[in-house]
């Protein structure tokens, strides 16, 4: 039986000869000869801690080396850096393009990919809006058809283009999967906050909210407050007003929400006229995706990642690069009461009540029935062509 300390690492210089001998041994027999650490610990006569200690030595001191012959289109590790750095479930980076159009098809390939890998028969997505949600349908192609269903989470505007509006990104997306979308049929802004509440008192807004609230995922756009944002083109906000948030200290938005660097909620008049649904509902959806690009977006995806609602990031190198230039080691600031823990996100509508939007007006709501079922006649039925 070896006395092979596991006290101190060291490097491979600083190997007695017998200990490095050792070492090889079991690191020959664990990772080529493919034995257990329970039959290795046998044949060397070690505890079948010890022989776990040991070779996590010579990983540590070079004994071992594990290379891994990525692909050259990934950033395994900016995607790691992100995932720690802001306390995401999954970050998925594209590698820089020639320029902006081509790195938004880039990110909306690869969240394409992801929708493909996670979602599933009776899926429920809450959708957001914006250029590179919108191209996402795009590249969505399910090996599958599935039962999934797209409901918008924020109303529209006629200014938009159709790429861009929740409820013509539900109706891509769920025509190239054979499911169904549920469209909001409300303006993203409306007059005041009296036409606000009687909107959403009105059934079938406050249907299709209740179902956006009990979605299992989101999938959302960080949009910008230059004067070329989602928002201006759209005819959702004025130039004057998203200057006016700028003064405010405003960098982006998700769904209509926005925020500072910090993360922090910013209050404006604008948020008593917005039919989306609320921050405190979207936290409570079990996988918030989002996605970004756009050279001018690093500042609104920092303040959005501390704001703690993003769940997995699918970005653009250059901003993933830019954001974590910027974030260095401070913590993530969470808008309101913070994200509840995963297993309470992961229990499902039943757990969290019925649909409240804001106190200032009444939402009706309409049961859910089996997961994934939209409940009553869907407003939407697309299929595969």
């Amino acid at each position: 039986m070896s006395n092979c300390s596991t006290a101190d690492a060291g490097s491979l210089e600083s190997l007695r000869q017998d200990d490095y001998e050792l070492l090889a041994r079991l690191a020959q027999r664990y990772y080529i000869d493919e034995q257990t650490q329970e039959q290795v610990a046998r044949e060397f006569g070690l505890s079948r801690q010890k022989a776990q200690r040991l070779l996590k030595r010579a990983r540590q001191t070079g004994v071992v080396a594990i290379h891994i012959e990525a692909p050259t289109w990934l950033r395994l590790d900016l995607e790691g850096e992100l995932r720690e750095t802001f306390g995401l479930k999954e970050a998925v980076v594209s590698v820089a393009q020639a320029g902006p159009r081509a790195d938004r098809e880039a990110v909306a390939q690869r969240a394409a990919r992801y929708l493909e890998r996670h979602l599933g028969e009776g899926s429920v997505v809450a959708v957001g809006h914006g250029r590179t949600a919108g191209a996402i349908a795009r590249f969505f192609r399910p090996v599958e058809r599935l039962g999934a269903t797209f409901v918008s989470a924020m109303g529209g505007s006629p200014g938009a283009d159709a790429p861009t509006n929740p409820n013509e990104i539900c109706r891509a997306l769920a025509q190239r999967c054979g499911g169904w979308a549920e469209s909001l049929y409300a303006p993203a802004y409306v007059e005041d906050a009296e036409v606000r509440s009687q909107l959403l008192a009105q059934t079938a807004v406050g249907r299709t909210l209740a179902v956006a609230a009990g979605a299992d995922m989101a999938l959302v756009g960080i949009g910008g407050v230059d004067d070329d944002c989602t928002m201006v083109r759209s005819g959702c906000l004025s130039r004057e007003e998203v200057a006016w948030l700028r003064s405010q200290g405003a960098v982006g938005d998700v769904l209509g929400h926005y925020v500072d660097v910090e993360g922090r909620p910013l209050a404006s008049p604008h948020q008593q006229r917005l039919v989306a649904l609320p921050v405190e509902h979207l936290r409570r959806v079990g996988t918030v995706v989002a996605v970004a690009s756009e050279p001018e977006k690093p500042a609104a995806i920092l303040g959005i990642l501390r704001s703690g609602v993003v769940d997995v990031l699918v970005v653009d190198e250059t901003n993933a690069r830019a954001v974590l230039r910027t974030a260095g080691p401070r913590p993530r600031v969470a808008i309101a009461a913070g994200r509840p823990a995963a297993a309470d996100r992961a229990q499902g509508p039943a757990h969290r009540g019925p649909y409240q939007p804001r106190p200032e007006g009444t939402v009706a709501t309409a049961p859910r029935t089996r997961r994934g079922t939209p409940p009553g006649p869907p407003q939407e039925v697309r299929t595969c062509p």
